[in-house]
């Protein structure tokens, strides 16, 4: 665990755009692009995400969509409490 605490915390990171350089600046989130180990890092992370959700979520890569056929009003409600889980989810 350390290990991994490491690699992912004092990182800095900066643009280069037609040969100019922006200052460095310190990464706070993320993994590195290109790593073997963010995308595994990444599915661990969300791997619970679904836990306490009832509606269809669809998960790839680094994108996740939570969706309900809405034939009733109640199903408007249903829809909108599942994306409150999710921001809590968030916030937890």
């Amino acid at each position: 665990m350390r290990w991994i605490e490491n690699w992912l915390s004092g990182r800095q990171q900066r643009v280069i755009l037609n040969g100019q350089y922006s200052d460095w600046k310190w990464v706070l989130s993320g993994v590195p692009q290109g790593s073997v180990l963010g995308p595994l890092l990444f599915v661990l992370y969300i791997n619970n995400i679904d836990e306490h959700i009832a509606s269809k979520i669809l998960k790839f890569a680094d994108d996740t969509k939570i969706y309900l056929i809405v034939q009733f009003p109640n199903d408007i409600e249903t829809l909108q409490s599942e994306i409150g889980k999710l921001v809590q989810w968030s916030k937890d």
